[in-house]
């Protein structure tokens, strides 16, 4: 982050030194989260072309697991990071590293509880997923392996938040690569040649994240920033400061959880594996753009975090608007992409399976109208959190998540079937503009 504090004292434009920064990171973040999304992508494109619609089915069932195990490796790194970015900004660099190792052990805890304590209800958490009947035992299944890798898995994606914090966004870059094609990889062939179905898809993307691990740990262990592993006392109340920072990025990355399973419960009752399996190839579709708004988050929440922390609050305000230009213009044209040649995509995922190319076609034409919308609204959530207004952006990603989108799930259906399941997630983001617009309007962040 000393790259921040040079840029800020040369006499040339401001803005386009904080453009110049701020891709730095931004374009390593969204390279990294877009081979990331590899992960699950990859899974369902191998497991549609390879075991069938059924089996697809089961995998999109399962989802909502990889965010969760997400969310809670961001509720307990993306806080650290912000609280790391503002000790840096202050020039606390001791305090950092001391953050950083107590999020550390905090999240190893965290990790093998959710592991042991998974494995033991494997089948009650399989439905209340939504599985039904036909496909519940390839859903157990495949989350049998999440669950048994999710401390990997955990650690793996709070590694790549704490390098960003000690200014390594390429080596984060790099280290998500080579996880996402080494799942392409075992995902050929533990369902090709080993023919072990569904679980080898997610021992797949169980051992993915391992090999991310491995580039990503000997920074920490040879000292090669400011963040290295080294003895700290537990500090309850340092910890209870990270929880408390880390829930906006918890909620906002729970939000894609939470919509994916209000989203599988609507279709369990309304439409049933066809709906399921059209659900996760629009959900993989759009894995791939709100990647790349994830990607701009995580990749500024650095800057923004170093910047309050420098009282450099006019730096934010270029960062703030260079972003939301940015999302804007690519939500818009992904859109227009998706409107015209949805089928190309469909096609990859759905094979010579007619029924389910047109299923997952219309749906595409309802679920997508919304992208630069999803973008301002999960940029603005990142941005309150790095200025410490937690609450306001709990409150966007609820929002957009449960708070307005389960309504719909439960109203719209009954007028429109299916239709209205597609539609209530656009509508949902649409509805949370206002909110996010009033409450950046308080005077204390506008």
């Amino acid at each position: 982050m000393k790259n921040a504090e040079t840029l800020l004292n040369k006499k040339e434009s401001q803005s386009k030194d904080i453009l110049k920064l701020l891709l730095s990171y931004i374009i390593p973040g969204i390279a990294g989260l877009l081979f990331n999304s590899i992960y699950i992508v990859v899974d369902g494109l191998f497991v549609a072309r390879m075991l069938g619609r059924d089996s697809l089915a089961a995998v999109t069932v399962a989802v909502p697991i990889v965010e969760i195990l997400i969310a809670l490796s961001m509720l307990v790194s993306v806080g650290a990071g912000v609280m790391i970015s503002n000790s840096n900004g202050m020039g606390k660099y001791d305090e950092g590293r001391r953050i950083f190792n107590l999020s550390a052990r905090l999240l190893l805890i965290v990790s093998i509880s959710i592991a042991i304590f998974s494995l033991v209800l494997r089948y009650p958490i399989a439905k209340i997923l939504g599985s039904t009947p036909d496909i519940i035992d390839m859903v157990v299944e495949y989350t049998t392996y999440l669950f048994a890798f999710s401390p990997t898995f955990m650690f793996s994606y709070a590694m790549c938040t704490w390098l960003r914090n000690d200014s390594k966004p390429k080596l984060v870059m790099f280290a998500q690569i080579i996880g996402a094609l080494s799942n392409v990889f075992l995902d050929w062939y533990f369902m090709g040649p080993l023919k072990m179905g569904v679980g080898g898809a997610a021992l797949a993307t169980g051992l993915g994240p391992v090999f991310s691990i491995l580039i990503m740990l000997p920074h920490f262990i040879f000292k090669k920033g400011n963040l290295y592993i080294e003895k700290t006392k537990m500090n309850l109340q340092v910890i209870s400061e990270i929880l408390l920072k880390g829930i906006p990025s918890f909620t906002m990355e729970f939000a894609l959880g939470i919509t994916a399973l209000c989203v599988n419960i609507a279709i369990g009752m309304h439409m049933g594996a066809l709906g399921f399996a059209a659900y996760g190839i629009v959900g993989y579709m759009a894995l791939i753009v709100l990647s790349i708004f994830l990607g701009m988050a995580e990749g500024s929440q650095p800057l923004i975090s170093f910047f309050y922390g420098a009282n450099e609050k006019n730096s934010i305000k270029v960062i703030l608007k260079i972003s939301l230009g940015i999302s804007s213009t690519i939500g818009i044209v992904s859109y227009l992409l998706i409107f015209k040649y949805a089928e190309i995509p469909v096609s990859i995922f759905a094979d010579n399976d007619i029924e389910l190319v047109r299923a997952a076609v219309k749906a595409s034409m309802y679920y997508f109208p919304a992208l630069f919308v999803s973008g301002i609204n999960i940029l603005m959530a990142s941005y309150m959190q790095s200025i410490g207004y937690w609450k306001k952006s709990v409150l966007i990603s609820l929002c957009r998540s449960l708070i307005i989108l389960f309504p719909l799930l439960l109203v719209l259906p009954m007028s429109l079937g299916g239709n209205g399941i597609w539609i209530a997630v656009p509508v949902a983001e649409i509805l949370t503009v206002p909110i996010v617009y009033m409450l950046w309007k308080n005077k204390e962040l506008a």
